[in-house]
C-alpha cells in the first residue's frame, strides 16, 4: 500500500472523534505549509534505503476513523522522511493483525514499527528489534489510567463500585486498562468482572465514556488521564462535577522498533529525525491526536510496571484457581 509524498486531503465531514475536532484540519493546513527547516541541506547518500517503510496495527486505532488514521500516519511518516533529511520515499503499511506485522517484519520489509507494549511484551524474544523509542504522557513513559464517577454518586472506593455500571475503553486499543482492572479486581476478592458490576460495556470513544458518566448514563468509567484532561480543558464542568477514583501506575502505550538488519549509520538517522520531530510543532500536533504527549528514548525499565501488572495477574489468578 504505496502512498504519494503529497498526503490526500480529509472528504469533506470527515472529523476524528476525539475531544479536539479540529485538530485534523489545523494538522494538515500546518504540515502542508511546513518549510523544511532552514540550513538542512539534502543528502545524497548512496548507502540510504530509498524508500522508508513503517508499520502500524489497524486495531490500534479503533477510536478513529480508518481513513482519517491512514491520513495522519501518512503526515507522520512525511514528517519523519522530511527530517531525514536525505532523498527518501514513504511508504505506511497497515495490519490486520500482529501475525502479519511479526511476518513482515521478518521478511526485512519494515523500517519501522509502533507497537503496543503489551504486544511488544509478547514478541521481542521471538522476532529481531531493536526498541528504540516509548510514548509519554508528558511527565513519564507510558499512558495513565483513572476510574472516575460523579462526585454526587455516593461512591468513594473500589469496593462501592459493586453492582455499579461501569464503562471501559476499547480493549484492541487500550488493553493495559482492562489488564489493570482485573488486578485490582483479583487484589480486592471480588471475582469476575461482569459478576461484581451490574453491567460491563466498551465506549467506542474516550469522550463518550467521560459524558456517559457526566449525564448519570453509567456509573463509572476507565478512561485515560490525558484524555480526562483534554475534555476538562473543553468542558470545565466535567473538572466540577467528576472525581477520580482510582489511579493506574503508568504502563506502557507503545514501542517505536527499528529494523536491525537497516545499516547503523541508518537507525542513527531514523532516532535523530523522530527526536526533531517529538519536538516540532508539527509533531507535537501529530501525537495530540492519538493522546499521547510524544516519545522518549527506551529503556528496559520503562517496560517493568505491565511487566508488573501481567506478573501479578497471573500470579493472582493461579492463587484463586488453587482456592477452589
Amino acid at each position: 500500500m504505496s502512498t504519494a509524498r503529497n498526503p490526500q486531503s480529509l472528504k469533506p465531514g470527515a472529523v476524528i472523534q476525539l475531544a479536539c475536532s479540529g485538530i485534523v484540519i489545523c494538522l494538515l493546513l500546518a504540515v502542508l505549509l511546513r518549510a523544511t527547516p532552514a540550513g538542512a541541506a539534502v543528502e545524497s547518500n548512496a548507502d540510504m534505503p530509498k524508500l522508508f517503510r513503517a508499520g502500524f496495527l489497524q486495531s490500534v486505532f479503533t477510536n478513529i476513523d480508518p481513513k482519517d488514521a491512514r491520513v495522519v500516519l501518512e503526515l507522520y511518516c512525511q514528517n519523519i522522511a522530511d527530517e531525514l533529511q536525505f532523498n527518501v520515499d514513504y511508504k505506511v503499511v497497515m495490519f490486520d493483525s500482529l501475525e502479519l506485522m511479526v511476518d513482515a517484519v521478518r521478511q526485512g520489509a519494515l523500517e519501522l514499527v509502533s507497537i503496543p507494549s503489551i504486544e511488544y511484551l509478547n514478541i521481542r524474544k521471538t522476532i529481531p528489534l531493536i526498541p528504540a523509542f516509548v510514548g509519554t504522557n508528558g511527565t513519564s513513559q507510558g499512558k495513565d489510567y483513572v476510574i472516575i464517577t460523579r462526585k454526587d454518586s455516593g461512591i468513594h472506593s473500589f469496593s462501592d463500585l459493586r453492582d455499579k455500571s461501569m464503562m471501559l475503553p476499547s480493549v484492541t486499543t487500550y488493553e493495559p486498562a482492562h489488564l489493570w482492572l482485573e488486578v485490582m479486581l483479583l487484589k480486592a476478592g471480588k471475582g469476575a468482572r461482569d459478576v461484581f458490576f451490574s453491567q460491563v460495556k466498551e465506549a467506542p470513544k474516550m469522550t463518550k465514556a467521560i459524558m456517559a458518566v457526566f449525564f448519570r448514563q453509567a456509573d463509572a468509567a476507565i478512561v485515560t488521564g490525558a484524555g480526562l484532561e483534554i475534555s476538562q480543558q473543553l468542558n470545565p464542568q466535567l473538572a466540577v462535577q467528576l472525581t477520580v477514583l482510582a489511579e493506574s501506575p503508568n504502563l506502557g502505550d507503545f514501542v517505536t522498533c527499528m529494523n536491525p538488519n537497516t545499516s547503523e549509520r541508518f537507525r542513527d538517522k531514523l532516532s535523530k529525525a523522530l527526536v526533531r520531530l517529538n519536538e516540532s510543532k508539527s509533531g507535537q500536533q501529530l501525537y495530540l491526536i492519538f493522546q499521547t504527549k510524544g516519545i522518549i528514548p527506551f529503556k528496559p525499565e520503562y517496560m517493568e510496571g505491565l511487566e508488573g501488572l501481567l506478573h501479578e495477574r497471573d500470579r493472582l489468578t493461579v492463587k484463586t484457581i488453587s482456592k477452589k
